[in-house]
């Protein structure tokens, strides 16, 4: 699973060698005035996400790398039993991130809190 890291000045996920090859992207850093909340996703979230590209998909079972519609581009990294925790982003490459995480309503608000509290 990937790892979220949160602070004042900045937000981190980081991922495993075995995540950036399924994702073919590294791991992702940016300052935290590039984030504006956090939010968990309801199920079959992933249906809206668009064209793949560079990534893996087999749906429901993994979902990684970045997507690209209508002038939205996301990137993410979610597999089966994780809950799907979605970061959305102002003036950056990515609109969104989303990450599986054990918690996504904890980590939703985690960041939030991170960022009301700068």
């Amino acid at each position: 699973m990937p790892t979220i890291h949160i602070d004042g000045r900045a937000l981190r996920v980081e991922l495993t060698a075995a995540e950036k090859i399924w994702a073919m992207h590294g791991s992702i850093s940016l300052p935290a005035d590039k984030v504006i909340g956090a939010e968990p996703l309801q199920p079959r979230w992933w249906k809206t996400l668009g064209l793949r590209i560079p990534g893996t998909a087999l749906p429901g079972v993994i979902v990684a790398g970045t997507y690209r519609a209508y002038g939205d581009r996301v990137f993410v990294y979610w597999t089966r039993k994780k809950q799907p925790l979605q970061i959305n982003l102002f003036d950056h490459h990515f609109n969104r991130i989303i990450i599986g995480v054990d918690d996504a309503e904890a980590y939703a608000d985690q960041i939030n809190a991170a960022l009301t509290s700068c």
